[in-house]
């Protein structure tokens, strides 16, 4: 089962779609159609305003092939390493949230 993602081309960033429940963000979709709605939907409500600065692509293809790649430092060695620019806070060693869990 193949998952989509909405990202800003431009900076590689995934576009996260707040949920009708609080405080959760949906930025997975099941089918391309769905992706697709959901970005039409953030155009009609004002929260994107130029639709050609997303694009949608399959999951596994956006973190292998199109995700650009940052350079952080773990907190705890002081060691640089390369991450992957949308790495959630809680499984990040650059970050305190990491170290803390």
């Amino acid at each position: 089962m193949s998952l989509y993602v909405i990202y800003n081309k431009e900076t590689t960033s995934i576009f996260q779609v707040p949920a009708r429940s609080v405080g959760c963000y949906v930025s997975n979709y099941k089918t391309a159609g769905a992706a697709k709605a959901a970005l039409t939907r953030a155009v009609k409500k004002g929260v994107i305003s130029n639709r050609d600065d997303f694009a949608i692509a399959e999951a596994g293809n956006f973190r292998t092939n199109i995700e650009e790649m940052v350079e952080r430092v773990n907190i705890m060695t002081g060691k640089t390493y390369m991450e992957a620019k949308n790495t959630p806070n809680c499984v990040s060693p650059s970050s305190e949230t990491y170290w803390c869990m």
